[in-house]
């Protein structure tokens, strides 16, 4: 296998190509202006002037005094070809001068019209050749200056693009090898950019880039670098960092910095930003692996509750591998039939009958056994692979209620889970339409239950959906109500049939009196709204007590039954009501 270029080897190419077109045009000019002289010597000759040494000396001197002094005056775009040919024609102008005054002091013959035909060739071939010359050269290299901009710059902020910035590291790590001083790579990421990207449009999040990248930029000192890795992630280089404290003043500063109000369009909203930060020498001591390393910490930041800063620490590096190994393993684990669903019965406690179940997904590993959801939904949902396991789940969850009716079970509600992620695809309907068609369940024994989280986006394509599966049919519940951002507003416009009051009130609400006035809260206001309840994690005769005397209808959890496969959730279903 080919050996993959470094980006800092690339650019230190392009730039020794870039010198060497220069030298090419010098050499080009010269055989345009050699080229000349030998026509105007030509034609002289034609014309019966004849040429003496003199001639060609002044000519030679020309060629190789004037081709420099225009090949520089071409590499300054600021100057037009027109002012740029000017001292070149005065100087060549000025050699005819000198020759002539040559001859007069050498008592040579004067040659009239040698000279007359010299400076006739000067203003009507030598002039408008190099005039067009100059143009093309000057086009050339203002297109090698564009195309060397746009190779090291970020179309839309202006700033030294990722590769850019590798080169500038590089270089600033051999100056510090020299004098012994640190620096510290910073790479940032706005938070919440992709919610602003997904509710304003890509050109207002292009805006809101623009004016991050403008605060980073103005505040940095002189020496310090920025630049735009891609999307909404910047890095920044500061060169002179002693100790971690330096490099923590700054972070704090770019975290004020970003966390101040963005007003764009007459919107004014707060993104904020996570940081990690790795120090040269002690976290690498090249480009590449300094830069990653604080990408690296930049996660760990994020992990962390965001808005803040992270150092590098090599322990980082085992939770990124893993988190790596555990992405490989779910892009298989549906290819090869890793996922199975389990079963949780929901009963009413009033007759002790099973009114309804929640299908919940577990990964049996073949080498590790099952994992827990806790550990590799997370993940599902930061790649997008919860998209293609939701569908799973409701596929198989509709398939199995349709089995167990046509084995001649009661028909039951079966509740499912929906990631916001999930949701929020535009085809989400039609893949719900997709599983009911293809198992034959019809919509009313189908449950979807959502979370508060999808009423932060898009509200209105929110109630929209719900509305359009609730006209199908289809049970809508909301799930861990009351851990979630949603206003009472928006539950009292969601079109749902179901509260589901969420494992961490229920755990303690004999013991905590704010946990069972939180319960007892949502039961009250699910009463006022003509909204079902059910309590999840119920596990003692004390919790089931106490739900009884507020009147909580529904319950799930293990007094009744853990979460079982379908053979033994079979079981529980021929189990008589006790």
């Amino acid at each position: 296998m080919a050996k993959k270029r470094s980006p800092v080897g690339s650019g230190l190419l392009r730039e020794w190509r870039h010198k060497l077109y220069r030298h090419a045009a010098l050499l080009h000019l010269w055989c345009v202006m050699a080229g000349a002289e030998i026509v105007l010597l030509s034609l002289k000759q034609l014309l019966g002037v004849p040429n003496d040494p003199l001639d060609f000396m002044k000519s030679g001197l020309i060629v190789l005094l004037v081709a420099p002094i225009l090949n520089a005056a071409v590499r300054k775009n600021s100057i037009k070809p027109i002012r740029a040919l000017a001292p070149a024609v005065v100087i060549m102008a000025f050699a005819e001068m000198v020759e002539l005054a040559v001859r007069y002091a050498s008592w040579q013959t004067a040659n009239l019209m040698g000279t007359m035909a010299d400076l006739a060739g000067l203003a009507l071939l030598m002039t408008p050749i190099l005039y067009f010359v100059l143009t093309d050269m000057r086009n050339r290299e203002f297109t090698v200056r564009q195309l060397t901009h746009l190779a090291y710059h970020d179309m839309l902020t202006g700033l030294p693009n990722r590769q850019k910035f590798q080169q500038t590291v590089g270089m600033s790590i051999r100056k510090a090898k020299l004098s012994g001083r640190k620096l510290s790579v910073m790479f940032i990421d706005l938070d919440r950019f992709k919610n602003v990207n997904d509710t304003f449009g890509h050109a207002f999040g292009d805006l809101l880039l623009t004016e991050a990248a403008e605060r980073l930029k103005s505040w940095l000192q002189a020496d310090d670098s920025v630049s735009r890795q891609g999307g909404d992630e910047f890095t920044v280089l500061i060169k002179d960092t002693s100790q971690t404290h330096d490099a923590e003043k700054v972070a704090q500063k770019i975290i004020h910095l970003l966390s101040q109000p963005f007003a764009i369009d007459g919107h004014e909203l707060r993104v904020g930003c996570s940081i990690g930060i790795a120090m040269y020498p002690q976290d690498g001591e090249d480009p590449i692996t300094l830069m990653k390393n604080a990408d690296t910490a930049m996660y760990r930041a994020k992990e962390l509750g965001k808005n803040g800063y992270q150092f590098y620490k090599a322990e980082m590096n085992d939770t990124v591998i893993q988190k790596l190994v555990m992405e490989e393993w779910l892009n298989k684990a549906l290819e090869q039939e890793e996922f199975v669903l389990y079963y949780q019965p929901q009963v009413d406690i009033f007759t002790t009958r099973m009114n309804g179940m929640e299908a919940l997904i577990r990964w049996n590993h073949p080498r590790l056994g099952f994992i827990s959801p806790g550990e590799f939904i997370p993940l599902a949902e930061e790649t997008g692979l919860i998209i293609p396991i939701g569908q799973w789940v409701l596929r198989t969850a509709c398939k199995q209620n349709k089995a167990w009716q046509l084995a001649g079970f009661p028909p039951l509600k079966m509740a499912v889970n929906i990631s916001p992620i999930q949701f929020h695809q535009h085809d989400f309907v039609q893949v719900v339409l997709d599983a009911l068609q293809e198992s034959g369940l019809e919509p009313r024994y189908l449950e979807l239950e959502i979370t508060e989280g999808i009423a932060m986006y898009h509200v209105d394509q929110v109630i929209q959906k719900l509305q359009t599966l609730r006209e199908l049919g289809v049970h809508i519940s909301m799930d861990d109500f009351g851990t979630g951002y949603s206003s009472l507003n928006y539950l009292k416009k969601f079109p749902i049939d179901k509260l589901k009051i969420a494992q961490q009130f229920v755990r303690d609400i004999t013991v905590d009196p704010d946990d069972a006035a939180i319960v007892q809260a949502i039961m009250a206001m699910a009463l006022s709204l003509k909204l079902n309840v059910i309590a999840e994690g119920v596990e003692t005769e004390e919790q089931l007590s106490f739900l009884l005397d507020i009147k909580c209808r529904e319950i799930q959890g293990y007094i009744y039954s853990k979460p079982v496969p379908a053979h033994e959730f079979t079981d529980l279903m021929l189990r008589p009501p006790a």
